[in-house]
C-alpha cells in the first residue's frame, strides 16, 4: 500500500516537470523587449516577431523582416529554429505561427523596418485588410522570400 502511495506521489512530481519541457509561444513584452536583430524597442504590436530555438532559447524581432535576416545571417542556425511565430494584424499582439499564416505585402502596411508585410490568422482577415489597398498575397515562403530582396 505504502509503495503505491510513493509511485503516485512520484508521477504527480513528475508530470509537472515533463510539461514545463515542451517548446511554448514565446512571449514579447512590448515597449521594453529589445529586437534581437536591430535592437530597436519592439512597439508595434501588428507587427512584432519571434522564434524559438531547439534549446529553448526565445529572441523577439520588431518585424518579420529583422527575424528573416537574423536566421539568414545565421546568427541561429535555420535548422535550430523550432518554431516561427508572427503577430497576426487583424489581432494586435497575438502571435501565430508564421509557417502558417497568410500574408499581404503592399505600401499600406508599413512595418518598423519597412518590409511592409502583414500577417494573418485567417484568410478572412487578409481578405478584409487587402480590401481597396494595393497589397501582393503571399504565403511563409513568398514572405521570406520578400524580405531577402
Amino acid at each position: 500500500m505504502m509503495s503505491r502511495a510513493i509511485h503516485w506521489s512520484f508521477l504527480l512530481f513528475l508530470l509537472p516537470s515533463l510539461w514545463s519541457c515542451g517548446q511554448q509561444t514565446p512571449r514579447i513584452d512590448f515597449g521594453k523587449a529589445e529586437c534581437a536583430h536591430c535592437r530597436m524597442n519592439v512597439v508595434d504590436q501588428k507587427f512584432g516577431a519571434a522564434l524559438t530555438t531547439m534549446k529553448g532559447r526565445q529572441y523577439v524581432f520588431d518585424d518579420l523582416s529583422c527575424m528573416v535576416h537574423f536566421v539568414a545571417q545565421g546568427t541561429v542556425a535555420e535548422d535550430q529554429v523550432a518554431g516561427w511565430y508572427v503577430c497576426d494584424h487583424a489581432h494586435p499582439g497575438q502571435l501565430i505561427d508564421a509557417t502558417q499564416a497568410l500574408y499581404l505585402h503592399g505600401p499600406g502596411f508599413r512595418s518598423p523596418m519597412r518590409g511592409d508585410v502583414a500577417a494573418f490568422a485567417t484568410g478572412t482577415d487578409r481578405d478584409q485588410a487587402a480590401a481597396g489597398k494595393d497589397a501582393t498575397p503571399l504565403d511563409w515562403k513568398g514572405a521570406r522570400a520578400r524580405m531577402m530582396e
